[in-house]
């Protein structure tokens, strides 16, 4: 129950920071990582999705402690980064990762694709900050490339589908108590709505492999 309440509070102060959005006359239908398929982009670091920038960005397709892998290639001092969100095969290639114009995932060398099931490829110029963010956390205290220069690239973020949450009694029955404070955390959600993170899709095309999204989405809080 006591780690039930402390969600509520942490859902209660995420829903209630603001959000900016990105106006509609900025959207720009654009995705970096399509030109470079084919290409071994290199493992740069991996981290572990902290409260804190779940609290800043309220990015409703990953959750707190979810694993991510941040990728790059570098084309003459111009870098195209890749950073795939969630439990998936990617999180344990730690070779390159390839993908071909399907958008299928190879590790390494190999030939089979990897399973990656439920894949989004969110794709726009504006999630430099957010990048700039994962990147800081998973790469401190160490590859200060990314830091000690202005650097100049793209980026592109994947995610695969969210694992789900194992919350519960051994039994797999929530108390009555439990049962009260979700109705509560729904009610709120409801109230609150207007300040969650949320994508408006603006254009999308379909590969075999996944959907390959161009968005507009508040990726920035006050």
């Amino acid at each position: 129950m006591h780690d039930v309440i402390i969600s509520l509070l942490l859902a209660i102060v995420t829903a209630s920071q603001q959000s900016f959005t990105l106006e509609i006359g900025s959207m720009q239908l654009y995705c970096p990582l399509i030109p470079y398929s084919y290409a071994h982009l290199e493992l740069l670091c991996k981290g572990v999705y902290s409260a804190d920038l779940y609290l800043k960005y309220k990015d409703g397709l990953t959750s707190v402690d979810a694993p991510y892998k941040i990728f790059y290639y570098n084309q003459d001092g111009y870098y195209v980064l890749f950073v795939s969100l969630n439990d998936s095969p990617v999180q344990r290639c730690n070779s390159t990762i390839q993908l071909d114009d399907e958008l299928h995932f190879f590790c390494g060398v190999s030939r089979s694709p990897l399973i990656v099931l439920g894949s989004q490829f969110f794709c726009h110029k504006d999630l430099m900050s957010y990048v700039d963010d994962l990147l800081y956390a998973c790469t401190k205290p160490g590859d200060l490339r990314f830091f000690n220069v202005e650097w100049k690239g793209v980026a592109t973020i994947h995610y695969a589908a969210k694992s789900e949450s194992k919350n519960g009694s051994a039994s797999g029955i929530l108390g009555f108590e439990t049962w009260l404070v979700c109705l509560v955390l729904l009610q709120i959600f409801k109230l609150l709505s207007f300040n969650r993170f949320e994508i408006h899709v603006s254009y999308q095309f379909l590969k075999q492999n996944a959907a390959v999204l161009h968005v507009r989405a508040p990726l920035h809080s006050s």
